[in-house]
């Protein structure tokens, strides 16, 4: 089987984490061509094993050729970058960074590339890593398997190690749209319903400098599924001991429980006391194998013409979320959502 020659826009920190998933997937993969404002992180690309680089994504794509991108560039241009490789006369199928657009009470652009998708021959994946999880992935897989019966109350605790710098948030969008969204993505995920209502509290209790990007640190959130059942969800950009992200899914038979990875299992007890690993610092440890998994999934997508992992359907859903998170925050009140597409 011939590879599939593949490109990428964009190597900041996710980027160039999937440049280098690219470069390694030799098997099944052939890196084509990178784009990138930014000359050292063009020369890491070459060392990785690309073979042309770019300043500017359009000239790119007229001159490779390519069977499928990676799209993660900064938030806001994912919309007009999509819109432009789906427009483009060469057929290209995409993996797109979440969300597709930080303006979620706007989904005018988000709509355009979904329309532009479903008229289109081409697999379109978004990055809601944390559905390859392995973790997260076998108590989903068990709830299918009715192992807790039917499932009643979701939890989701995400708690990032550290503030993230301010000019960063400017880029990426606000603890929801940033954040918040892979976890709106995790419970209909895990819930096998649509959010149906949000009701959000939240505040500034860490960082105050936030306050000049209308931005909070701690947030607090309820949910109501379609399907009747509740959700739980609590953030915070600072938990001190690492990055925290557990979830629980309660059923009418049972529990389900996906706790946080350290670095070691073990754990010591003397008459005195106990003590166990903090886990682990960040998200690209945490998630190392999700990013790869999602590359791998997105590959036997277009090789199989299987479904991908995560669709344009499930990103523009999490943005909807997402705004009515926001709005709630404004308002004080719960608020629906319309999940019709």
């Amino acid at each position: 089987m011939s590879k599939l020659k593949m490109s990428i826009i964009g190597l900041g920190r996710m980027g160039m984490e999937h440049a280098k998933h690219i470069a390694a997937l030799t098997n099944q993969l052939e890196p084509v061509a990178a784009c990138a404002l930014d000359d050292e992180q063009l020369a890491t690309a070459k060392e990785l094993g690309f073979k042309n680089t770019y300043k500017d994504y359009k000239k790119m794509l007229d001159e490779e050729k390519m069977d499928a991108i990676v799209v993660a560039s900064p938030t806001d241009l994912h919309t007009e970058m999509c819109q432009y490789i789906l427009k483009h006369p060469k057929k290209i199928h995409i993996f797109c960074e979440k969300p597709l657009d930080t303006n979620v009470t706007d989904e005018t652009e988000s709509l355009k590339v979904y329309h532009l998708v479903k008229d289109a021959d081409i697999k379109f994946q978004v990055g809601f890593n944390r559905r390859m999880d392995k973790q997260y992935r076998a108590a989903y897989n068990q709830i299918q398997e009715g192992k807790i019966g039917d499932p009643q109350i979701l939890k989701i605790t995400s708690r990032d190690p550290f503030v993230i710098p301010i000019d960063l948030i400017k880029r990426i969008g606000g603890l929801l749209v940033d954040f918040t969204m892979h976890d709106f993505d995790m419970a209909r995920y895990m819930m096998g319903s649509n959010i149906k209502e949000v009701y959000a509290k939240g505040g500034i209790l860490i960082e105050p400098e936030l306050e000049t990007v209308d931005d909070i640190d701690t947030l607090a959130l309820v949910l109501e599924f379609e399907n009747g059942t509740f959700g739980l969800i609590d953030n915070s950009r600072q938990a001190v001991y690492g990055y925290d992200v557990r979830v629980e899914v309660f059923g009418s038979e049972g529990m389900l429980k996906v706790e946080n990875v350290n670095e070691s299992a073990v754990e010591y007890y003397n008459k005195d006391s106990q003590s166990n690993k903090n886990p682990l610092p960040i998200f690209m440890d945490r998630y190392e194998h999700a990013y790869i998994s999602e590359l791998e999934q997105f590959i036997d997508s277009i090789v199989n013409n299987k479904p991908v992992v995560c669709s344009i359907e499930d990103v523009i859903l999490a943005q909807r979320a997402a705004a009515a998170g926001l709005e709630s925050l404004k308002t004080g009140k719960p608020v629906q959502i319309n999940n019709q597409l």
